[in-house]
């Protein structure tokens, strides 16, 4: 035999070898694509639906996410990385070939190491002659792991039928949960479909004034929402029961608030963020004095009515509002109905007066 046959015989053998190889990996591949789904899939699943219970808190969403994504990557490593990095010589391969082809008789492994060996050369043209007969009949090796690759392809398709299954028959928050674990680049808090919005959030009022305190649940229900507040580090944490405004809304007052406080709102197992109103000496009415100058159809004298409230008078009443601040202050506005109507006159006595017409 020539050479250049010697060495295309060979090369069939070779090509023979990592057809197999090629097999042998992509079973490797499959069963541990398979391990990686049902263990992956299995803790992805627990951690989705935890993450209700777990009422999408922030902190819960980053543990679960480091839980789901590790191990996706200690499985990967462990069921496919670590077996297709590893180095397989050609005998090795022969010798998986002539296990499950015991038709072969050696003659695989026998014709690749016959370069090697002190054969003649009509010894080794022999062997390969022989090694390609007996692979022919074989089919090249490609009923190796045939039936190992169907299974392995069925049990992988049903496995993700039973995802796509739970992912479109299951309860909402199971979606949104595997959303949150699946999308790490969205942050954590922002995943969270239950929310306590708070009004007005972080704030300054006046020193013994009240603050009215508004949450507004977002993506859930509840009947028992709470505030907390406490007036510093070293303190505990108060509870009041928030009270169901007719908007729907839920309400607190704050009565007197003299010294910093921090709050937050909690509902259903669902908490704000925590929020701090500060407090400052600014001034603010004390008492509202209104002096009522009547028409002169009516013949009735001026009437004064100290820290009066609510203006009621006929038309074309004359109304003075003189207005006692808590504190010396510059200036002021007069607003009526939200709105500012002017601005108020300062004076001598330190008290603001603005007049209107009714």
């Amino acid at each position: 035999m020539r050479d250049s046959d010697r060495r295309m015989a060979q090369g069939k053998i070779l090509t023979v070898v990592r057809s197999v190889r090629r097999r042998w990996r992509t079973r490797i591949f499959l069963r541990g694509l398979t391990w990686i789904a049902a263990i992956t899939g299995a803790v992805l699943l627990v951690s989705a639906l935890s993450l209700e219970q777990m009422r999408f808190s922030a902190p819960s969403v980053i543990w679960l996410r480091i839980l789901t994504w590790g191990t996706l990557v200690a499985t990967t490593y462990w069921f496919i990385l670590r077996h297709l990095f590893r180095r397989v010589h050609d005998e090795q391969v022969g010798l998986y070939l002539e296990e499950h082809e015991p038709s072969l008789e050696h003659s695989v492994v026998t014709a690749l190491e016959a370069p090697n060996e002190a054969f003649s050369p009509a010894l080794g043209d022999h062997l390969v002659q022989n090694a390609l007969t007996r692979a022919r009949k074989i089919k090249g090796g490609r009923r190796v792991e045939q039936g190992a690759l169907y299974r392995l392809t069925g049990i992988i398709t049903g496995i993700a039928v039973l995802g796509l299954s739970l992912v479109l028959l299951g309860p909402s928050h199971l979606r949104l949960g595997l959303a949150a674990l699946l999308l790490p680049t969205r942050a954590a808090a922002a995943v969270n479909p239950y929310e306590v919005n708070i009004q007005p959030g972080d704030t300054t009022i006046a020193r013994g004034s009240d603050q009215l305190v508004t949450a507004t649940l977002r993506g859930f229900e509840s009947s028992d929402v709470s505030i907390f507040t406490r007036k510093g580090p070293d303190q505990t944490f108060q509870r009041i029961t928030m009270l169901l405004a007719e908007s729907g809304d839920f309400e607190a007052l704050l009565l007197g608030v003299d010294d910093p406080t921090e709050y937050f709102v909690e509902a259903a197992g669902v908490r704000s963020e925590t929020f701090s109103i500060d407090v400052a000496d600014l001034p603010y009415v004390d008492q509202l004095d209104l002096t009522y100058y009547f028409p002169r159809y009516t013949g009735l004298e001026p009437r004064t009515r100290e820290d009066g409230g609510d203006i009621a008078a006929l038309p074309g009443t004359l109304v003075e509002v003189r207005i006692h601040p808590t504190m010396v202050t510059s200036g002021g506005q007069f607003l009526i109905d939200g709105e500012t109507a002017q601005d108020l006159s300062l004076e001598e006595d330190g008290t603001f007066l603005a007049r209107l017409t009714v």
